[in-house]
C-alpha cells in the first residue's frame, strides 16, 4: 500500500501533471495540499474516471486539501476548531487508517500575525488529535507542515535560524506531535540534505537549496508495516512540458 502526500500548489495549474502522475505512479492513496480551489471546482473526473474514491476540503484561491483512495473513504471530518475557516485540514478513514492531511500555515515572518496563527493552528490540531485520533490505533498524519524539524532538513542553518519553518517555537509545536505518539518515518530512510521543497527562484531547485517540510508521520502499530518512505524528486522536475509544483511528493510504503 502507497501512501503519498504532495503539495501541488495549484490543482487548476498542476490538473494535467497530477494526472500524468496518477497515470504512471498509481499510488494507493494521494493526499493533495494547496488545491486554491473551491470544493464544486475540484476536477473530480480526473480522480473518478482513474477509480479514486474523492473527499475534499476546498477554498477559493487559497489552501484547500482532498485525499484520493482506491478503497472508500469513510469518517470524514474537514477543519479544525480554530482554523478560523481555513480550509487546512481534511482527516478521514481509508483501509482502517484514519488519514490527517494538512497544510500547515507558513508563517511569513515573525513579525506578522501569521506567525502566532501558525503556532496557534498547531496547537488546535494537537487538541484536535487528544479527541478525535488515537494513536494506539493504525493513524497516519501527512501533508505539508511547513516546519524543518531537523539541522539536516535545511540546506543552510545559518541562512534559517529563528525565521518561519525553522523557528524553535515551531520545533516545539513539532516535539508536541511525537509526544502524542507519531513517529516520522521518513527521516531515518533518507540522506540528510533530502528536501522536499525548493523555491521556484534563484535555481533553488538545481543548487539544492531546499528544505524538508513535507511529512508523513505514524502511530505506533504502523511501524512494523512500514517497508519504504522517500522522496520522488523528480516529480519536482518539468514532465512532458507540464511545469512543476515547488514540492515533491513524499511516499509511504505499507506492507
Amino acid at each position: 500500500m502507497r501512501i503519498v502526500t504532495w503539495n501541488v500548489n495549484s490543482l487548476k495549474a498542476r490538473e494535467e501533471l497530477v494526472g500524468l502522475y496518477l497515470d504512471q505512479e498509481s499510488p494507493d492513496v494521494l493526499c493533495l495540499q494547496e488545491l486554491k480551489l473551491e470544493t464544486s471546482k475540484v476536477p473530480v473526473e480526473l480522480f473518478e474516471d482513474r477509480g479514486y474514491h474523492l473527499a475534499c476540503h476546498g477554498q477559493k484561491s487559497w489552501n484547500g486539501v482532498l485525499i484520493a483512495s482506491k478503497t472508500p473513504i469513510t469518517d470524514v471530518h474537514r477543519g479544525l476548531p480554530d482554523d478560523d475557516g481555513q480550509a487546512r485540514s481534511i482527516a478521514a478513514t481509508v483501509d482502517n487508517i484514519q488519514l490527517v492531511n494538512l497544510y500547515c500555515p507558513q508563517g511569513q515572518s515573525v513579525e506578522s500575525p501569521k506567525f502566532p496563527y501558525k503556532l496557534a493552528f498547531f496547537d488546535s490540531l494537537r487538541s484536535w488529535l487528544d479527541v478525535e485520533a488515537d494513536a494506539t490505533q493504525p493513524l497516519v498524519v501527512l501533508g505539508d507542515l511547513n516546519i524543518a524539524p531537523r539541522p539536516e532538513d535545511v540546506w543552510s542553518v545559518d541562512a534559517v535560524a529563528g525565521i518561519p519553518s525553522y523557528h524553535p517555537d515551531e520545533h516545539a509545536r513539532w516535539a508536541q506531535l511525537l509526544e502524542f505518539g507519531l513517529h516520522d518515518v521518513v527521516a531515518p530512510r533518507v540522506e540528510p540534505g533530502t528536501f522536499s521543497y525548493w523555491d521556484y527562484r534563484g535555481g533553488a531547485f538545481h543548487r539544492n537549496i531546499g528544505m524538508r517540510i513535507d511529512h508523513i508521520l505514524v502511530s505506533e502499530p504502523l511501524l512494523p508495516r512500514v517497508t519504504a518512505a522517500f522522496v520522488s524528486r523528480d516529480w519536482r522536475k518539468k514532465k512532458q512540458g507540464l511545469t512543476a509544483s515547488d514540492h515533491a511528493p513524499v511516499n509511504l510504503d505499507l506492507d
